[in-house]
């Protein structure tokens, strides 16, 4: 227990240190806007040279009171993430700005965005803004990716911010980071838990079964089916595995069935023994 907070904690300073150094290091610098409410800091920062640390945190505490019911056992991780991300971003400031190319800057905030949004949300935690949004959000649209919705609560906060900074190729730069850092913070939560459903028709599947089952170590479940082509009675067999062994599971069902039919297709997540156990699905939230 003690080892899976510790985890918990490191992976989250990781990542609002990442997300810290995306913000005062590659996007404000450049005016271009990280969405949510580092967006309203970059806006304020640009009028008024107010800290974004200030921003962020004064906008967070408006976003928790509001969203406090939501939020349930995440209620101390978003304090943590809150607060983590403010003192960084307060310490990022040490470190100087990059501001020689704006492509640059938009396609390596963007993707370090990701990256630390990511880290962030796999802990189930948030560090406030579109994300916490998101959070809550995801909740009412569980079947929606949550960088999905991250991705749109901040396409349209920048759209707002183009429109005070009068600059569309600015707005341009923002969309295109928010897109990167979309992608990035998918992956980002799916790390490990990509899996490959296999689908295998054959006159031998039950020798096939107990080979899974056995060298593999893998469950499989036969289905009834029959070939229309053929005319013959069959089973198919429906097994999921780690990519890894998808080469070796292949080789050994053709060795016993060189007629063998295999389908092979991505599974994103799989909630199961040997795989995602539920509490850390329920974690993702």
């Amino acid at each position: 227990m003690k080892k899976q907070i510790l985890k918990e904690q490191l992976c989250m300073l990781f990542g609002t240190f990442v997300l810290a150094v995306s913000i005062n290091v590659f996007l404000t610098p450049n005016k271009v806007s990280a969405g949510g409410v580092s967006s309203l800091g970059t806006v304020l920062s640009y009028l008024f040279g107010i800290k974004m640390s200030v921003t962020n945190l004064a906008a967070n505490v408006v976003l928790f009171l509001l969203g406090f019911r939501f939020l349930g056992k995440q209620v101390i991780k978003t304090v943590l993430g809150i607060v983590y991300l403010s003192v960084f971003l307060e310490l990022s400031l040490l470190i100087p700005p990059y501001t020689e190319d704006i492509l640059m800057a938009t396609l390596f905030g963007g993707l370090l965005l990701g990256v630390g949004v990511g880290f962030v949300v796999r802990q189930g935690a948030s560090t406030g803004g579109s994300d916490f949004a998101g959070l809550m959000l995801k909740r009412l649209f569980p079947h929606i990716s949550i960088a999905t919705i991250i991705m749109c609560i901040d396409v349209l906060i920048v759209i707002i911010t183009g429109l005070v900074f009068k600059s569309l190729t600015v707005t341009l730069y923002s969309i295109t980071a928010l897109v990167i850092a979309s992608v990035a913070t998918d992956k980002v939560v799916e790390i490990g838990e990509h899996a490959k459903a296999v689908y295998l028709f054959s006159q031998k599947s039950e020798q096939i079964a107990e080979t899974v089952m056995h060298d593999f170590d893998r469950g499989a479940t036969g289905i009834p089916c029959k070939g229309m082509y053929s005319g013959k009675n069959a089973q198919m067999l429906l097994c999921v595995v780690s990519p890894k062994q998808v080469p070796q599971l292949v080789k050994k069902a053709r060795e016993l069935d060189p007629c063998v039919f295999i389908i092979i297709e991505d599974a994103h997540e799989v909630v199961g023994e040997g795989f995602k156990s539920g509490d850390e699905y329920d974690k993702l939230g």
